[in-house]
């Protein structure tokens, strides 16, 4: 990296460090204080990514700049990875536990978000609690897209839970397609608050910083998803799931 590009880099870390610290500080009161009650939780521990390489990875493995396969408008994508929204290693999570005709299963909290084919034949995207009996996943088959209709649903008591958040918003898990976000009541407005973290991390990956938000190494909700929870709970609470 030249010495423009370092003082750039510099510039904006220094900008959103300051709003860190008052997110993370708990002695603060107010809309933007900081909430230990906040969980994504979102993936169980024992879920399987396939890379564009065409590896497999646990998804507590999965690193920033990752380049993991997605679906999108019918068509598998590479898509990288940016950060973990949330991990935890040895924290008990429920998880919504759904199986598909074809054999695929994924594990979700109750609030994550995943997509289905409606009665319209539209994608829809419904929180994992909201998932019936019949409705049609998207699933990767041979290496290719088809829709699965769920035949089970139970609910377990799992270790360790992880929320990545890729580029494209979504990624495929047990090579179900799902969504990066949980709580909120619109996928696609969810996508679109995400813009100026996914311009960061394009900007900082020109640099060759290859962990901008510094979460490989780290544990716990991000202070990232704190402010967007926070924000939306105080100021846009029509917003997210309850």
């Amino acid at each position: 990296m030249d010495y423009y590009g370092r003082v750039l880099v510099n510039n904006i870390v220094s900008n959103i460090n300051p709003i860190k610290n008052i997110i993370q500080n708990k002695s603060v009161k107010g809309a933007w204080a900081y909430s230990t009650e906040i969980k994504v939780q979102c993936f169980s521990g024992d879920s399987l990514i396939r890379l564009s390489n065409g590896k497999i990875k646990y998804i507590a493995n999965l690193k920033t700049g990752d380049e993991i396969i997605t679906i999108d408008q019918s068509n598998i994508i590479s898509t990288e990875m940016i950060m973990m929204l949330d991990k935890h290693i040895s924290k008990q999570a429920l998880f919504y536990k759904l199986i598909t005709e074809s054999g695929h299963e994924i594990s979700l909290t109750e609030f994550h978000l995943i997509p289905i084919i409606s009665s319209t034949k539209n994608q829809i995207y419904l929180a994992a609690k909201q998932i019936q009996i019949g409705d049609l996943l998207y699933v990767l088959l041979n290496d290719k897209l088809e829709y699965s209709p769920v035949i089970n649903i139970t609910i377990q008591t799992k270790k360790g839970y992880y929320a990545p958040l890729t580029i494209k918003g979504t990624l495929l898990v047990n090579n179900v397609l799902a969504s990066c976000f949980a709580y909120a009541k619109n996928h696609h407005s969810a996508q679109f608050y995400m813009f100026p973290f996914r311009f960061y991390y394009k900007l900082t990956r020109l640099f060759y910083l290859n962990d901008p938000f510094n979460c490989d190494k780290s544990e716990g909700l991000h202070w990232i998803i704190s402010i967007m929870f926070n924000f939306a709970r105080f100021f846009r609470p029509e917003t997210l799931l309850s």
